[in-house]
């Protein structure tokens, strides 16, 4: 099983898991876990590096609102999405 990507930050402020997210933000991917096999089925999906997210719902699965269509994907998976909030 992959390690989920760590949180860091930055001099844009906090990065997180999506997981990690609350719900009702806006967020911005920063990037992918690197060595993950479902990095590629991420980005099929439509998680890519600067692509705005908002996340809806985190019940088992986290639901998110990605380019106008909502997606969810597991707890797992998105731990390996890193994000940043947006500043409105």
């Amino acid at each position: 099983m992959n390690k989920p990507i760590p949180a860091k930050n930055d001099s844009n402020g906090a990065c997180m898991n999506l997981s990690q997210a609350r719900c009702g933000e806006k967020l911005k991917i920063v990037t992918l876990r690197k060595d993950s096999p479902a990095t590629a089925r991420l980005r099929e999906l439509g998680f890519c590096e600067s692509a705005e997210v908002c996340k809806v719902a985190d019940r088992g699965a986290c639901i998110c609102v990605l380019m106008g269509t909502r997606v969810a994907i597991g707890p797992e998976l998105a731990s390996h999405v890193l994000v940043e909030r947006v500043r409105r």
